[in-house]
């Protein structure tokens, strides 16, 4: 097998690729913040919305939090920063993250 098809991934094998199917969360991840966990009504890389929401954070607030998902067998959990982009009684709170490390984010993905 040549360099170049290695690299194109050619000549894989469709275990391989079934495996690899596997490996993506099969469920949302979860969003502790202030040792809460919430599963987000919208998530998607870079921000969630979390519908109802009951705690104390306000529009433009800056704020930690972890994602934690599953991965089959592995639980993977990162720490994030935050903004409030909205929170209100009727949009519950949407928040944009910044980017996670490339490793999450690949697991993520």
């Amino acid at each position: 097998m040549s360099w170049l098809s290695k690299l194109s991934g050619r000549g894989k094998s469709t275990a391989a690729s079934a495996s690899n199917a596997k490996e993506r969360p099969a469920d949302p991840p979860t969003i502790r913040i202030d040792s809460h966990e919430y599963v987000p009504e919208e998530f998607v890389l870079g921000s969630f919305r979390i519908r109802p929401y009951d705690g104390d954070l306000i529009a433009k607030q800056q704020f930690d939090f972890r994602i934690l998902f599953r991965l089959g067998e592995e639980h993977s959990d990162f720490a994030c920063r935050d903004v409030v982009v909205k929170m209100d009684e009727q949009a519950g709170l949407v928040a944009r993250f910044h980017q996670p490390p490339p490793v999450h984010t690949r697991k993520l993905i």
